[in-house]
């Protein structure tokens, strides 16, 4: 079984908003990202300094492709927020 955690933050703790996905697959961690803000120039993020999180979709849609294909089941659960 695969379960998809989601978590995110409104940035009421003062770090600004987060989002953070973590793909686990009987117990074991498979793939994950995190999104934070862009406090610091964030005119200038760029993919292989601040965006670099955008490269992990690519594990996802592996992952729910190879669950489709597979017949395997999947779950979606929204975790709070870590403090």
């Amino acid at each position: 079984m695969l379960k998809i955690i989601e978590q995110h933050g409104d940035g009421g703790n003062g770090d600004g908003a987060n989002y953070h996905i973590t793909a686990v697959r009987d117990g074991v961690t498979v793939a994950g990202f995190y999104a934070g803000p862009l406090q610091e120039c964030p005119e200038d993020a760029s993919l292989e300094r601040d965006l670099s999180y955008a490269y992990d979709a690519v594990k996802f849609f592996k992952l729910g492709y190879e669950a489709g294909k597979n017949g395997e089941e999947v779950t979606f659960e929204e975790a709070p927020e870590e403090e």
